[in-house]
């Protein structure tokens, strides 16, 4: 599934990089080159905690449009 800058997601499967993030709702920040390529999601977590760590990355298939 191809995803824009700017879609609303939901993270539907966390993994082992990003556990308890299942059900948060996120914008895309980046897409990714391609289909296998990571998706950069920011606002799963709160501003000082993405200012400090950075913002997510998921899989394609760990996210659905909102």
């Amino acid at each position: 599934m191809q995803y824009r800058k700017g879609d609303k997601v939901v993270v539907i499967d966390g993994g082992t990089d990003n556990p308890g993030t299942e059900g948060r709702a996120g914008t895309v920040f980046y897409p990714g080159p391609d289909d296998d390529g990571l998706v950069c999601v920011k606002g799963i977590d709160g501003r000082f905690t993405e200012a400090v760590r950075g913002y997510r990355s998921y899989a394609p298939h760990q996210l659905r449009r909102a």
